[in-house]
């Protein structure tokens, strides 16, 4: 029997890579995307042994997703697991100081990366293949965000309200949309952020710390297990109890 087939859209960032290690140690042949650094996942190679295929990719062109999705397709048939793990590195800036190109940067990575993957597997998905679609969002999408990360939240927004127009969309053709809001996650995106506000957040949290990417990747793991299949639209809270629903 063929293992099942995963694709991590930015799966060299600290969250992707986690998902990358992860799903391939749950058996998965995993297909990730990177821009300009792959050298996260050649580490993975390299110290784990993992068989991972790998993707130069700008995810916002919708004809490099094509390219990869087909390129996929023709060595393994069909996707059946997609991660949606990208972000744009970010800065604390106060609302009245943002700048549209901020907020433009953030939507258009986040937006465009899961128009065109789901553009581009357009075939596979009509004909009822069952894949099942993982978002990533932020706890800020269901309590108070934080101060200064205006261009962030509002992009992670709209693919929360893409991920569930998904879901209410594409679970006629078998395929399940599921997201994922972790608290304050230490990866090297936070490297532009004053420590004090990285270990306040720790702090303040009832754990006492802050996410791992192994955090996240574990709920990942979850929602791509058959574990998971009757799970649809849902929003699994990964924060340390940071906020309760």
């Amino acid at each position: 029997m063929s293992k099942k087939v995963a694709l991590i859209i930015g799966g060299n960032g600290g969250i992707g890579c986690s998902a990358t290690r992860q799903l391939a140690k749950d058996g998965f042949q995993v297909c990730a995307t990177y821009n300009k650094n792959k050298v996260k996942l050649e580490k993975l190679q390299d110290e784990f042994g993992l068989t991972i295929d790998t993707y130069p990719c700008d995810i916002s062109d919708e004809n490099a997703v094509n390219k990869v999705v087909e390129s996929i397709v023709v060595d393994y048939s069909n996707i059946d697991v997609v991660v949606f793990s990208v972000v744009s590195s970010f800065k604390n800036t106060k609302l009245l100081e943002a700048i549209w190109q901020q907020y433009q940067e953030h939507i258009e990575l986040q937006i465009k990366a899961m128009i065109n993957t789901i553009k581009a597997m357009r075939g596979q998905v009509r004909a009822k293949h069952k894949t099942s679609f993982i978002v990533l969002l932020t706890d800020a999408c269901i309590g108070s965000p934080p101060k200064g990360f205006s261009p962030y939240v509002t992009a992670k927004y709209a693919a929360m309200g893409l991920a569930k127009t998904m879901a209410v969309e594409l679970v006629q053709f078998d395929c399940r949309v599921n997201m994922i809001s972790p608290g304050m996650v230490e990866t090297d995106l936070l490297k532009d952020l004053p420590p004090k506000l990285i270990e306040m957040s720790a702090l303040q949290n009832p754990l006492k710390r802050n996410a791992t990417p192994e955090d996240v990747s574990n709920a990942i793991s979850f929602l791509a297990s058959e574990k998971s299949e009757y799970m649809n639209g849902a929003n699994i809270v990964v924060n340390g109890g940071n906020i309760i629903l």
